[in-house]
């Protein structure tokens, strides 16, 4: 009795401990405006930077640890570990750091945006992009559309703002 009894409780304080394992959680802002929301770590969201500028750092150096802004064109629909984040006349995908966290897969497309990270150019192949394709609930003509990679502006973020 009493081992089912031990075994009852574990079980119960793994399922506890797991549950929220991978989710769109938020942490806490620290005295933030209300209307901002964080993922992973908590940022500095004062000057960032455009993708213009972004670009001229990485012409530089090839890869920069960097804060931009923009706005939210589209998430991973399935679980919220991407985003395409516009900023001004770039697009740039934005990948979160281990897949430590996620941000919501609804209600953010065409939000503001504040990442803090590691910017790079990197090549995205045919079935990377029709993976992405398919998290964000392309048709499968769209889909099937993918025949070649594309060369583009990537990051991997360690902390997310979100303006609500």
């Amino acid at each position: 009795m009493n081992k089912l009894i031990t075994l009852h409780f574990s079980l119960c304080g793994f399922v506890i401990l797991t549950a929220g394992c991978g989710s769109a959680t938020p942490v806490e802002s620290n005295g933030s405006p209300e209307n901002q929301t964080f993922y992973g770590s908590v940022i500095d969201t004062e000057a960032p930077i455009s993708g213009a500028e972004m670009r001229e750092v990485l012409a530089e150096s090839g890869r920069a640890e960097l804060r931009f802004e923009g706005e939210i064109t589209a998430t991973c629909a399935k679980k919220g570990c991407w985003m395409d984040v516009v900023s001004g006349e770039d697009t740039v995908f934005v990948r979160f750091l281990d897949y430590g966290f996620f941000v919501p897969t609804k209600g953010v497309d065409g939000k503001r945006t504040v990442v803090q990270g590691e910017a790079f150019y990197d090549t995205l192949t045919v079935p990377m992009l029709r993976h992405y394709a398919e998290d964000a609930g392309k048709t499968q003509a769209e889909i099937n559309a993918i025949v070649e990679p594309e060369f583009r502006l990537a990051f991997t973020a360690t902390g997310v703002m979100i303006e609500d």
